[in-house]
C-alpha cells in the first residue's frame, strides 16, 4: 500500500502571550507529521500557514508481518522561530523525517527514525527493538541528537536504554531498567522493581539509582511504594482472581 499525501494548513501567525513550560520537549516523527499541531503540551500552539508532505509504503504479509516506511517534510510560508534546533522542526523547511518499522506476528518489532537536513547531516536518530511476550517484555533504544539550549540539552545527547519485565507468576511481576551515557561514558540510571496485582489491589515496590551530578542535580537513590486500589477509578487494569481450592 502506497499513500502520497499532502496536507495544506492556515493558522495565525500572531505571537503568543503565554510562558511555554510545558512544550518545550518536541518529538518529530511518523505519528505527527500531519498533525495539525505537534506541541505536546497546552502553552503553545503552532502557527504560520503551512504544508506537510509526506509518502509511506506499508506491506502486511498473509503471514502476520508488516513492513513502513514514511518519508516527509513540512514547508512553512515563513519562519516563526517557535522551534529549536534538535526538534528538526525550525526554519521555512523543517528537516526531513525518514522511519522505517518492522512487526512480526510473535511481538517482536523494530523501528528506525533519522531526521535529517538536505545535506543528510543527522539532527536526530533513534533505533529501539521490542519483544512483548505472554511472560517476557524487553525494549530496548539508542538515540543520538545534537545540542538545544531551548530543550535544555548544552551537549549533544547519546544513549541506550532498555526496560524488561518477566510475570513470574499470574500474579507477581519482576521490572528492570537502565539507562547508559555514550558521551559521559557511564550509566546514568538504574532501577529493579517488583509488582504484585489481583483483582482488587495492585502494590508496587521498586528501587533506583540515578548516577549523574551536576551543580543542580546529585546522584540520588529512591525508593518506591505504590498501592492502587483497582475498581476505584484508577484506571489500572486489574490482575487475576483469587480462587479457593477446598
Amino acid at each position: 500500500m502506497i499513500e502520497p499525501v499532502v496536507q495544506m494548513l492556515w493558522a495565525s501567525s500572531d505571537t503568543e502571550e503565554l510562558p511555554n513550560e510545558d512544550s518545550t520537549l518536541l518529538e518529530f516523527d511518523e505519528g505527527n507529521l500531519f498533525s495539525l499541531n505537534r506541541f505536546p503540551g497546552s502553552d503553545a500552539v503552532e502557527r504560520g500557514p503551512r504544508a506537510n508532505v509526506g509518502i509511506s509504503w506499508t506491506r502486511h504479509d498473509p503471514n502476520g508481518w508488516s513492513l513502513g516506511a514514511t518519508v516527509g517534510r513540512i514547508f512553512r510560508d515563513e519562519d516563526l522561530d517557535q522551534f529549536g534546533p534538535a526538534s528538526g522542526l525550525d526554519g521555512n523547511r523543517s528537516d526531513w523525517l525518514a522511519a522505517v518499522n518492522f512487526d512480526l506476528a510473535d511481538g517482536f518489532a523494530m523501528t528506525g527514525r533519522l531526521i535529517m537536513d538536505d545535506d543528510l547531516k543527522v539532527t536526530k536518530g533513534e533505533a529501539r527493538v521490542t519483544l512483548n511476550r505472554p511472560r517476557t517484555a524487553i525494549a530496548t533504544s539508542v538515540i543520538w541528537a545534537v545540542a538545544d539550549p531551548l530543550e535544555n540539552r548544552d551537549d549533544p545527547t547519546e544513549e541506550f536504554t532498555f526496560n524488561a519485565r518477566y510475570k513470574v507468576d499470574p500474579a507477581w511481576t519482576a521490572k528492570m531498567s537502565g539507562r547508559y551515557d555514550f558521551v559521559a561514558d557511564r550509566g546514568t540510571l538504574g532501577a529493579l522493581g517488583l509488582e504484585f496485582r489481583n483483582e482488587c489491589i495492585r502494590l508496587d515496590v521498586s528501587l533506583s539509582r540515578r548516577f549523574t551530578s551536576s551543580t543542580s542535580v546529585t546522584p540520588t537513590t529512591d525508593f518506591e511504594l505504590s498501592v492502587d486500589l483497582i475498581g476505584f477509578g484508577s484506571g489500572v487494569k486489574p490482575g487475576p482472581s483469587r480462587t479457593c481450592r477446598g
